[in-house]
């Protein structure tokens, strides 16, 4: 059985930056489940997970078209100063917001000026080239 849309797949994975700077992985939470096709990711994980079988490794170094998208000046957005803690005010500093539908929209404190604060609402790892080495585990119709 191959990974095709429709097929539920169980994966490990290791997330890495091009310098070895792990991300994210499954190493002791287990694997990870999703609906090919169906499931919200990456599309060059999608397609480089396309036509894998049980037991396929496959490396992929993805840029940030393939993984998590450019930065996108739109993101950035500007909201005002007194509505964020006096102790949260720090560059850098990074979050979570309400999102649509119960979603979280993560942020990073971009800049602070007089009045405003910006935020950068891209994901985290936009504009970054990222390394998805990706062991298949499961698939089931």
């Amino acid at each position: 059985m191959r990974v095709e849309p429709g097929k539920t797949v169980c994966l490990e994975y290791v997330l890495s930056l091009v310098d070895g700077t792990v991300i994210d992985s499954t190493e002791g939470s287990g694997l990870w489940t999703y609906v090919h096709g169906e499931t919200r990711m990456p599309p060059g994980l999608a397609s480089g997970v396309e036509g894998l079988g049980v037991g396929d490794h496959a490396r992929l170094e993805l840029a940030p078209d393939e993984a998590f998208g450019p930065v996108d000046p739109a993101a950035f957005q500007d909201i005002p100063k007194e509505l964020v803690p006096a102790t949260a005010l720090q560059v850098g500093l990074t979050g979570e917001l309400p999102g649509p539908g119960g979603s979280l929209i993560p942020f990073k404190i971009h800049a602070i000026h007089e009045e405003t604060v910006t935020l950068d609402l891209n994901h985290p790892l936009a504009g970054r080239d990222v390394i998805f080495d990706i062991w298949v585990r499961h698939i089931q119709s």
